[in-house]
């Protein structure tokens, strides 16, 4: 079936196909993919974000006890509304107040038990040229990527050392190792959170915490279609890709879920990189 897409299938096509056939094929499984993850609690702050409740909905479906915590308290109940589940519930988390932190993770703990997983998926990203960039961007950027990150996590590992287990994950970007036009503080802010993550993993490992990232590629989200608003850019970006496909929200969400898993058990400190290879590339001139 690939060979007979790949003769047939106008190249200008080919990433909405594969990426129909991807989302059909989930669909079309009797069963969710196990990743013994049932009972688990889990928060995912930045939750009502596009990554966020994907994320959000796929440990729904994996029978897990989730908290969606998030700035945008609104949304985040109107997704935990629709995923109709017990197991679901939502709260106010503003990650750069100490107070807020605390008070959303006693929220979890009350509502469920003590928190197995977190995975930071909030933050904010700053598309300015270098000389547009201001103090103030600078100022919100590496508050809630970063140190919003570290603040999360510093509360919710405090809790996870007296049990002496837990997982972190973390949301980072291809951005932290590949730089892009009008993205300096979001690649920097994300090449923090790598270090970060690696840091927190070798410290919280005698504590039975492991922590891990998983950096997306190019995510087809609506934020995506929005700058990629015609078919020949949407291509061009495709085509850059060496798998020539764009991340998945659900790509993300399936790495989150193996680095939650037993699965996952002696993986820490890894950032794991879901963008096609983009990465890994080595830019060359095409020959004439």
């Amino acid at each position: 079936m690939s060979v007979c897409l790949r003769r047939c299938v106008p190249m200008g096509r080919r990433n909405s196909v594969r990426t129909q056939a991807f989302v059909d094929r989930i669909s079309r499984m009797d069963q969710t993919p196990y990743f013994g993850l049932e009972d688990k609690v889990v928060f995912v702050a930045g939750g009502a974000g596009d990554i966020g409740r994907t994320i959000v909905k796929s440990f729904a479906e994996q029978q897990s006890r989730v908290v969606i915590a998030d700035l945008d308290v609104e949304s985040a109940e109107k997704h935990a509304e629709q995923l109709t589940s017990a197991r679901v519930a939502a709260c106010s988390l503003d990650v750069i107040s100490e107070s807020s932190i605390r008070k959303a993770v006693d929220h979890a703990v009350q509502r469920f038990g003590p928190i197995d997983v977190l995975v930071n998926a909030a933050g904010v990203l700053c598309r300015k040229s270098f000389f547009e960039t201001t103090r103030q961007d600078f100022k919100e950027s590496f508050s809630v990527n970063v140190m919003g990150m570290f603040l999360v996590s510093r509360e919710v590992a405090a809790r996870m050392k007296e049990r002496r287990r837990g997982t972190i994950i973390n949301i980072s970007s291809m951005n932290a190792k590949l730089a892009v036009e009008n993205r300096c503080l979001y690649g920097a802010t994300k090449a923090a959170v790598n270090m970060l993550t690696q840091s927190m993993a070798v410290e919280l490992s005698p504590m039975g915490i492991t922590v891990n990232a998983v950096a997306p590629g190019i995510v087809d989200s609506k934020m995506a279609r929005v700058r990629l608003n015609t078919p020949e850019l949407l291509r061009q970006y495709t085509e850059a890709i060496p798998l020539k496909q764009m991340t998945l929200p659900e790509d993300v969400a399936y790495s989150v879920l193996f680095l939650a898993s037993p699965f996952a058990r002696n993986i820490s400190g890894e950032i794991l990189l879901v963008d096609g290879a983009l990465t890994a590339r080595m830019p060359l001139p095409k020959p004439k």
